[in-house]
């Protein structure tokens, strides 16, 4: 018998030893998973906010610092909808608003080609159809927090501009994305609340077959709807040239405006150029959180050495029996292998946990967005490999006389 498989068979680790480690180590797993969790989920639920995939598209104003306050012609919704290829097309309008003393966002948008883009569920109510002026249907998210009943009204005041409205609330929507907190209006609300002319949107959203039509080919009926040949000849648009889509409750008029005022990409890229402007990207954000664990990886690794320390005498009658530092040290790593990777995970799912009720209470927000939080495979791989790369360099360093 091989001296690895004595040493495997005695045991000579005090339970209260191991359990100090192992509280230890649930302690950094947990502070670890909080953050990146949370920051991760931040970056994935804004990457997607739009739709994710490379059909939905986005034609937006690029010179805006924020993807809620830019404003593009909306008459292209109309001439981008008679584009081969495209599928949908939803113009729509951000508006930062105060309700109740709380800030929510209202979308403003054309009901028809809003749905096509989105899984509306109504929970409750109805959803908005082009005949509503005055109506409006909110997220559950914020239906629950603010307390918001169907048939009730709502009085929004405007943030971006010096307005208010009152809407009457017809349904409850559910979406399962950060959309559950906003509230949806008719494109012309949104308009009004923005403060900006009813010839202009925040940005349209397109759904195109991808097999038919690029991202250049958008860009190109964009730009052709820049000259102001195109401009002067189209004044009003008729009705032979308009798709048939749905209609604005205002007509559309044609305004001139320069090719470098409106940008075109797919809607995941969009918002994620936005994150990156502010040098919120994926990879950024899980360096802070691996920093903030490696910040408290010193208690790891003193505990660790701690555990050779507590247990020299049971170790120095192993050395002298024979047993090499060398192989003493794998034994220690391999007997501590099941309180260092056990509470590991108790960590991560403790955090979890914590993530979910703080999410469920409204209080993890980011923009008035509620943050989704959702196990990530490389989160939960690099928190495994951190802690046990750390308590192995405890064990590494710890004097085996």
């Amino acid at each position: 018998m091989s001296w690895l498989s004595r040493l495997l068979g005695f045991r000579y680790f005090k339970t209260q030893s191991l359990i100090i480690l192992a509280l230890t180590i649930a302690a950094a797993s947990f502070l670890f998973s909080f953050t990146a969790l949370g920051l991760t989920g931040f970056y994935r639920g804004f990457t997607a906010y739009l739709g994710e995939g490379g059909d939905i598209i986005a034609v937006y104003n690029p010179k805006s610092e924020t993807p809620y306050t830019g404003l593009v012609p909306a008459f292209l919704a109309e001439r981008l909808a008679g584009v081969k290829g495209v599928l949908a097309v939803s113009p729509e309008v951000m508006a930062p608003c105060i309700l109740n003393g709380e800030a929510v966002f209202l979308r403003g948008i054309m009901p028809e080609g809003f749905a096509r883009l989105n899984v509306v569920k109504i929970v409750e109510g109805e959803f908005l159809n082009r005949s509503d002026i005055n109506s409006a249907v909110v997220g559950e998210n914020i239906a629950k927090r603010i307390g918001l009943k169907v048939g009730g009204n709502i009085f929004l005041l405007g943030v971006l501009a010096d307005r208010y409205v009152e809407l009457r609330v017809k349904g409850i929507f559910r979406t399962g994305s950060m959309l559950d907190d906003e509230i949806l209006a008719p494109l012309h609300v949104g308009q009004w609340l923005r403060g900006a002319s009813y010839n202009q949107v925040t940005l349209i959203r397109l759904k195109i077959d991808g097999s038919t039509m690029a991202l250049s080919e958008i860009y190109r009926v964009v730009i052709a709807k820049a000259s102001y040949e195109t401009a002067s000849q189209e004044a009003q648009p008729s009705q032979r040239q308009r798709a048939p889509q749905e209609q604005p409750q205002i007509p559309w008029t044609v305004m001139r405006f320069r090719p470098e005022d409106v940008g075109v990409e797919e809607a995941s890229k969009y918002m994620v150029k936005y994150m990156e402007k502010y040098g919120a990207t994926r990879e950024a954000l899980l360096t802070l959180s691996a920093a903030i664990f490696l910040f408290s990886s010193l208690t790891i690794i003193i505990a660790s050495e701690t555990i050779a320390v507590q247990h020299r005498g049971e170790i120095g009658v192993l050395r002298a029996l024979g047993a090499s530092k060398r192989l003493l040290k794998l034994d220690m790593l391999i007997k501590l292998s099941p309180w260092i990777l056990s509470p590991s995970a108790a960590g991560m799912l403790t955090a979890l946990v914590a993530l979910a009720v703080i999410q469920e209470n409204g209080y993890l927000q980011a923009l008035s967005h509620t943050i989704p939080i959702q196990l990530d495979p490389f989160i939960v791989s690099l928190n495994f490999i951190l802690t046990f790369m750390l308590a192995s360099i405890g064990v590494l360093k710890s004097s085996v006389e």
